[in-house]
């Protein structure tokens, strides 16, 4: 049986995720009540993750459910001008940090839509 590429994504983000907090299977098993084996199993891709389980993930590494997803095709909102913008995702994806990157979307979000809604503040000039 071959591995689904979205596990296999899943299980890479969830890797890149432990070990930029330099924790090990260990860690991560004991924090989610699971063993260092099954973490391992969830990072090859060769097992599925649930959603509780990806909820208790994000949960414990302190990260939006989403950054598991980040890097899969089609996945976010495609409405924003900016990702549709081949210079700023070239931009965004030579960030390393995941969580910095997700962040700076998000506020390059936030700051587009409240451009959209009329509510821009204008410097005072002295």
């Amino acid at each position: 049986m071959s591995l689904d590429p979205v596990d296999q994504h899943i299980g890479a983000r969830l890797r890149a995720f432990r070990l930029q907090r330099n924790l090990s299977l260990q860690a991560v098993g004991q924090g989610l009540g699971v063993t260092y084996q099954q973490i391992r199993k969830y990072e090859s891709g060769s097992n599925r993750v649930s959603a509780s389980t990806l909820y208790r993930l994000a949960e414990f590494f302190g990260i939006d459910p989403c950054a598991f997803f980040e890097g899969l095709p089609g996945v976010g909102p495609s409405d924003s001008a900016w990702e549709g913008d081949p210079s700023m995702r070239a931009v965004l994806t030579r960030i390393p940090d995941p969580d910095l990157r997700h962040h700076l979307a998000a506020l390059l979000r936030a700051l587009e839509l409240r451009d959209q809604s009329g509510d821009v503040s204008k410097p005072v000039e002295s």
